[in-house]
């Protein structure tokens, strides 16, 4: 099958199925271990500055694997990168085990970022190759639709970390640690045999080519650097990921310090809004998609996520809370809308470019853990003029984007 056979595609509907569904697994894997972090980190009896390192462990995962995953998609294929993505997840899962079992923050560490670094090739895989599962006419929608099933994963995994978290109450140091990680254990379970469908699946042509063995991997990156288009998508995922950690990763904390009678409970309700939100955006804006262009609709989405997250700097409050809710919104298309405008017309340097974008996109959570540290509850309101700003570069990328784009 080509990129643009319409028949292949019917003929292999398993095979996508499976790979729509893994945009439902990381979503899931991000929030399920932002959600049980804290209390990993009382049972462990980790202290405030090895609870944020164990947070920027996962994230540093995709930093590290972003890049090298391109030799794995470009030498044997998409197909080949889900499973190995997927088996190195499970990998991650599992070691959270011997983390519990012997109370050891390094094994906590190596697991997330074993975890971050399997989802990293799952992604590097799994986006480009939705991209090329078609006309490239239709390649931002039919990866925003992709993507629509994420955030059902992310609200998965915060509803099943509420519930380990429940369980876990009564449980306390060691015991509520293995507690907490015997269920991941199950789950990476789970994630191994989905590996195993995917695996004996019968995917498309596209998703198991292959580049020659002369093809070097480290030279595929020089054109996409003199690429000014792709190198601007790539600072814009950059911003995108830096709106959405920073957003997310303060909401809590916002809304406690800047609402009166705010509780934690509350707080997390509050965050819980903003992902129903995020799933109502990308809902709406992939709907929005069948009408208009997708590089106009990402520079009306950025701009009202600029308005509301700027508004939410200036007054705090409940007005700010609803403003993030309303940011997350807008926020929704921004991730696929991005990746597959930068990787649309990469053609042969596609896998390479995904790598690229996703190395980008990792970087973002080193904005976040540098807010973290010189960010003080006095200040904490103003923190969200940061993903106003981001916002507002998203804007004026995608209306370059719209200028100098090629047409299809």
């Amino acid at each position: 099958m080509t990129s643009g056979s319409p028949d292949g595609t019917k003929a292999h509907r398993v095979a996508i199925a499976l790979t729509l569904s893994m945009f439902a697994i990381w979503g899931f894997a991000h929030r399920l271990y932002d959600t049980l972090l804290p209390d990993f980190a009382t049972a462990l009896s980790l202290n405030a500055d090895q609870q944020s390192l164990a947070g920027f462990a996962l994230s540093f995962g995709y930093w590290l694997m972003a890049l090298p995953a391109a030799l794995i998609s470009r030498n044997f294929g998409y197909k080949s990168g889900v499973v190995f993505g997927l088996g190195t997840f499970a990998v991650g899962l599992f070691l959270f085990y011997p983390a519990a079992a012997q109370h050891a923050f390094a094994w906590f560490l190596l697991a997330a970022v074993v975890i971050g670094s399997g989802l990293a090739i799952l992604e590097v895989s799994a986006d480009p190759l939705i991209v090329r599962l078609g006309a490239k006419k239709t390649a931002v929608r039919r990866l925003n639709i992709a993507q629509a099933l994420n955030p059902l994963g992310v609200i998965s995994g915060f509803f099943v970390g509420q519930y380990l978290l429940q369980t876990s109450f009564g449980h306390f140091g060691l015991d509520r640690a293995n507690v907490l990680s015997t269920p991941l254990f199950f789950i990476g379970a789970g994630v191994l045999l989905f590996a195993f469908l995917v695996d004996n699946a019968g995917f498309p042509t596209v998703a198991i080519d292959r580049v020659s063995k002369n093809d070097s991997t480290v030279k595929s990156f020089r054109p996409l650097f003199r690429n000014r288009l792709f190198m601007l998508g790539a600072g814009a995922l950059f911003l995108c990921s830096s709106t959405q950690v920073v957003m997310w990763g303060f909401v809590t904390r916002y809304a406690m310090a800047d609402v009166t009678g705010m509780t934690a409970v509350g707080a997390k309700d509050v965050l819980l809004w903003c992902l129903f939100a995020f799933t109502a955006g990308r809902i709406v804006g992939t709907a929005l998609m069948y009408k208009f262009d997708p590089s106009t609709l990402l520079a009306i989405f950025a701009a009202g996520g600029s308005i509301s997250a700027a508004i939410a700097a200036a007054f705090g409050g409940i007005t700010g809370v609803a403003c993030l809710v309303v940011a997350s919104f807008f926020w929704s298309i921004l991730f696929p809308t991005i990746f597959a405008s930068s990787i649309r017309d990469l053609d042969g340097d596609t896998k390479t470019g995904a790598a690229v974008l996703m190395f980008a996109a990792g970087s973002g959570a080193a904005v976040l853990a540098l807010l973290n540290i010189i960010i003080t509850p006095a200040v904490i309101q103003y923190v969200m003029a940061v993903p106003a700003v981001c916002f507002a570069a998203i804007a004026a990328f995608a209306l370059y984007y719209r200028r100098t784009a090629p047409a299809v």
